[in-house]
């Protein structure tokens, strides 16, 4: 690669344009502190526009020269530039070293060979005399102590630092700690360092690289394998103000329907009614809340997708039915690939609308997934986004509650009558998507597709909240479905790294998330089964999931005492669901991960920078999961500020380290001292409406919780209550504001028998309960 310069600038209606020899530049600012840099090469590319990002207001430039180059304000936010050499300085961050690629043309059989053992190798097309797959490149100098969060979904450590990091979507199958890229592609990256936090984010939709600091530790690398360098600098300076700032740009979820938040039961299949009767009896038999239960690809005649088995499924709307009166939802499995078949309607329509994706002669691509021929619909054409959604209506008229989107990397087995080898076993680089190359809608695929399902679904269940859950995305993804981590394995390693990997999706903006509880591939235990479940209910996304070959892991799959304690997880699950609830409207509506890691609250303490085996659930609950076989105890820091053990009450000053009692029968909590945590009945309900709503309290000089309350579905308005409370050392009062029609109760845990209350109260070995009248209690000792 070559370093690009710039020999001259103008002004222009408040941006700020760089000429060069061949490659020319734009900057640009926006409300809220955003900066973007735009480098093109060919002419039509000056004005790219972005599949995801949703530009703010535009902020005009003001440029001042400086002996360096020019200093950039617009508004508040301010950045230096030099020309040339080129180099950028924002918020602490040095970019420069600017380069664009020249590859070679791939012209000789050689050349052809590695490409197609490579599986994305350069694109062969040239224009304006480069390769487009050569690309640009920017570097970084870094800084010692500088910590990197995001890039979606990543095997390793929660600090991605270190390594090199491929964003190409792929259908990764063993999720090894050297593996990379996974399902996931998101060229967002969080630079932390002195507590101060910024994002940087590549709208770019080609194979993109981001070597944090890997080849030479006094330098990172961001590189595009695409014609143009399109990049977003994104404001902090806490970790939340960045993520409400990215999500404003790329988008945030919907308020789930609250079934959603429940618990999920899954397996490589459920093969046909009987089936799936027997796994409801065993639910109800062991007395399991159950919220949803899920149909993998053997419920669909010959893997023909949007059908069901005649023989194995004769009658879905009656076991649809059956399951909806137990209060039991189902989700289907929909993958991309369209069965290539005279008379099966899905591709007969879709090849009247010129749908699918084609190979460098425009004939359908032909190839093999599940089904066998197989053809892979077009989603980056709006016309055939509309036409897919309009497939689920036999499903939705089913009583189908929720779409699974699987396999779209997208996944191949075979293209074109050979295997399919390389990173992801995915589509060829040159195949067409109408005027573009699958290079650069590859990473693209899964959230064009989840759209698709989104707003099919939008349109066809109208008045009911979408669901959407998917392997493959993009940045933005978190706007059409939820996302699940992929085929990980029954390892107390996969569990482990659960972790890390659930964090850094939610510091790349996806709040709704979740791996598969037990591990998907191989066998579980009784005690992994245990220890996982209970991490699981901590996860956005709750879900027990194995594949065919497996053993069984259902929760009574290990007697007791297993049984035990998996029930008391999945039941502990709908204990908190006032408060999941309450987090995943905050999500919503700023774009607030779920799960945090503890820097994200405690960005001042260097000590929870570096951890990632334990992680916050909102502001207030701070959960440190048993990771080991055999371990019955484990060490856990406490951030500054007082913590309550949940179980016990006993509070503990921070920071500290603490060694933590964790029996098989509960997972290692604690309570912020000052919170009130909104808890109910730990079972599922159909309404967000919270009878009884109890008020978990830590007791502190000032005391504040929330709680959402609505419907549950629908797009109806909802309220947001608020306790609020003091504490003098012997006198409690808390007052809810608005008061609501259901009862209220105030909740204190490792507290002495009080004197005297407002009204009757219950207490038990430190347990105290009071109802409150009229939205509110006291308690005095």
């Amino acid at each position: 690669m070559r370093s690009v310069n710039f020999d001259g600038y103008r002004l222009e209606d408040g941006v700020l344009w760089l000429q060069g020899a061949q490659s020319q530049a734009r900057l640009e600012a926006y409300a809220g502190g955003y900066w973007r840099m735009l480098v093109w090469h060919r002419a039509r590319d000056a004005q790219k526009g972005s599949w995801v990002v949703r530009r703010p207001d535009a902020l005009p430039i003001e440029a001042e020269p400086t002996p360096a180059g020019l200093r950039l304000r617009a508004g508040d936010a301010e950045l230096r530039l030099t020309l040339a050499p080129f180099a950028l300085v924002w918020a602490g961050l040095e970019f420069a070293d600017l380069q664009v690629g020249e590859l070679p043309t791939w012209t000789t059989d050689a050349a052809a060979v590695a490409e197609a053992v490579a599986g994305v190798g350069a694109v062969r097309e040239v224009e304006d005399g480069h390769a487009l797959g050569g690309g640009y490149a920017l570097h970084l100098h870094e800084r010692e102590g500088r910590r990197y969060f995001g890039l979606g979904e990543r095997t390793g450590f929660l600090d991605k630092k270190g390594r090199r990091w491929l964003n190409w979507t792929a259908d990764a199958f063993e999720q090894q700690p050297k593996d990379d890229p996974l399902y996931q592609a998101h060229p967002f990256v969080i630079a932390f360092d002195g507590g101060r936090t910024r994002g940087v984010y590549l709208d770019e939709s080609w194979k993109s690289l981001f070597d944090l600091a890997a080849r030479e530790p006094g330098r990172s690398r961001i590189a595009v394998e695409g014609p143009t360098f399109d990049l977003w600098l994104v404001p902090g300076p806490e970790p939340a103000a960045v993520l409400e700032r990215f999500t404003a740009l790329v988008g945030r979820p919907w308020l789930p329907p609250l079934w959603a938040l429940g618990y999920h039961q899954c397996r490589w299949s459920y093969p046909d009614e009987a089936a799936v009767r027997e796994v409801l009896a065993g639910f109800r038999e062991h007395e399991l809340p159950l919220s949803a239960l899920w149909l993998d690809i053997d419920y669909m005649d010959g893997y023909k997708v949007f059908t069901f088995s005649p023989h194995r499924f004769p009658d879905p709307p009656r076991l649809v039915r059956e399951l909806a009166e137990a209060g039991v939802r189902v989700v289907t499995i929909v993958d991309p690939g369209v069965k290539k078949e005279a008379g099966y309607p899905v591709y007969e329509s879709g090849r009247k609308i010129d749908a699918f994706v084609k190979n460098r002669r425009e004939e359908e691509l032909v190839g093999e997934v599940w089904p066998k021929p197989a053809v892979w619909p077009d989603f980056s054409r709006p016309e055939v986004r509309r036409w897919w959604g309009e497939q689920h209506r036999p499903l939705v008229e089913a009583g189908v509650a929720g779409i699974w989107n699987d396999m779209n990397e997208p996944a191949a087995f075979a293209v074109e009558g050979d295997e399919v080898f390389g990173i992801g076993k995915t589509l060829p680089s040159d195949a067409r998507h109408g005027e573009r190359l699958h290079a650069e809608v590859h990473n693209l695929y899964g959230l064009l597709m989840s759209r698709a399902t989104h707003e099919g679904l939008v349109h066809l269940r109208e008045g009911r909240r979408p669901f959407v859950l998917t392997r493959s995305g993009f940045s933005g993804i978190q706007r059409y479905a939820w996302v699940w981590t992929g085929d990980n394995g029954s390892y107390w390693e996969h569990m482990a790294m659960s972790v890390p990997m659930l964090l850094n999706l939610g510091l790349s903006g996806v709040a709704f998330c979740g791996a598969d509880i037990g591990g998907f591939r191989y066998d579980a235990d009784g005690e992994l089964l245990a220890r996982w479940t209970w991490l699981g209910a901590f996860y956005p996304f709750m879900r027990n999931h194995s594949a065919k070959t497996s053993r069984r892991q259902e929760p009574w799959a290990f007697g007791e005492p297993w049984l035990g304690h998996v029930r008391a997880a999945i039941r502990f699950r709908y204990r908190i669901m006032p408060y999941l609830y309450s987090l995943a409207e905050e999500a919503a509506r700023t774009g607030q991960p779920l799960m945090r890691p503890l820097f994200y609250h405690f960005p001042g303490d260097s000590e929870a920078a570096a951890i990632d085996d334990q992680f916050l659930l909102g502001p207030d609950l701070l959960a440190a999961p048993v990771l080991h076989p055999g371990a019955r105890r484990r060490l856990v820091y406490l951030p500054e500020g007082g913590w309550r053990d949940f179980w016990t009450g006993a509070e503990q000053a921070g920071p500290a380290w603490v060694v933590a009692e964790a029996p098989l029968d509960r997972i290692p909590l604690w309570q912020r001292v000052g919170g009130a945590l909104p808890l109910t009945a730990p079972e599922p309900v159909a309404q967000a409406h919270w009878d009884p709503l109890i008020w978990r309290v830590a007791p502190a000089a000032h005391v504040l919780g929330s709680a959402y309350l609505d419907e549950g579905e629908g797009d109806g308005a909802g309220l947001r209550v608020r306790l609020t409370g003091r504490y003098d050392g012997s006198r409690l009062l808390v007052t809810q504001e608005p008061v609501t029609d259901g009862r209220a109760w105030l909740e204190l845990v490792g507290a002495d028998e009080p004197r005297r209350a407002s009204a009757p109260f219950e207490y038990k070995d430190g347990r105290f309960r009071i109802e409150l009248a009229a939205g509110e209690a006291w308690v005095e000792w």
